[in-house]
Parts: C-alpha cells; structure tokens; sequence
C-alpha cells in the first residue's frame, strides 16, 4: 500500500500516453521509424547511450559521475512512432539509491524531432525523505536529449 499513489500516478502518465500515440495520424503504423541506438547528451552535458531493440529502448549513462556509475540505467522506455515513454531514473546520490531504491523510478515522456536529433519531454520528480524513503511528488522536470554523431566513449 505504501506505492498505491505512485503507481496510480505511474499508470496514469501511460494511459495518456496510449491515448496520445492512437491519436496520431492514422497512416502511421506505430512501426519504430528510425534506429535510436546511439550517443545523446543532456542539457546538463551528460552524455548516455541508447540501446534500442525493436521498440525498447535503454538509455545508459557512458560515464562515472558522483551519482551514478559507468553503464547505470537513465530510464527504459517504449518507442512508438515519434514518442518515447517509460520510467527515468530519478537523480539521486548512490545511497539514498541504494537505500530507497523503488522510489526513486518516475514516469516520462519524449517526443522525437522530425530529423531525428533531439528527443524533448519531461518526466516525473520526486521529494525524498532520507530516513523514511517516503516519497513525495513534485512538478515535472523538462529533459532534452539532442544526438551526439562524433562522440568518442574512450577520451
């Protein structure tokens, strides 16, 4: 009981987004229309890599950083024409992930730009208490995602 209102909010943001994929132009098959699979960057200069199976898609960060390690989940998501839609991993140091590790995931959703360069959107946040890991939920976080062609993973 103690995830009621997460999920509630969790399945609400994916009926949504149902609705609004059935509610794009009819000619579309909701076939993936083009290969994510690659290096993106952040607005805040993270870099991640997608990994996309058909229509799943696994964005990973490509580097350690203080609150995530090399390889560590940014979200997994469906794609269905233009749109992207799943659970982002909120931004939370390595214990307080550890620790309240279910509480941690939100909704999102993306949008793809007609070039394929940029996927726009938002996803979920959240207040976390550090003793109780009881979550509270707050306004949406804008997340831009723009494709890096030349990124080099070894540098």
């Amino acid at each position: 009981m103690r995830y009621r209102k997460t999920a509630y909010i969790f399945s609400a943001l994916m009926l949504v987004s149902g609705i609004a994929a059935d509610a794009r132009d009819t000619e579309q098959s909701g076939e993936v229309q083009s290969d994510l699979t690659g290096y993106w960057q952040q607005e805040d200069g993270t870099v991640v890599r997608f990994t996309q199976d058909g229509t799943s898609l696994t964005s990973r960060h490509s580097q350690r950083s203080a609150d995530n390690d090399k390889n560590d989940i940014d979200f997994t998501a469906t794609v269905h024409g233009n749109l992207v839609y799943g659970a982002h991993r909120g931004p939370f140091s390595r214990a307080m992930q550890r620790k309240c590790a279910l509480q941690i995931w939100v909704g999102m959703g993306l949008t793809l730009s007609e070039d394929g360069s940029r996927l726009e959107g938002f996803r979920g946040d959240r207040i976390l208490d550090p003793q109780s890991c009881r979550a509270e939920n707050s306004a949406p976080v804008t997340l831009v995602y723009k494709r890096i062609a030349d990124f080099d993973p070894m540098q």
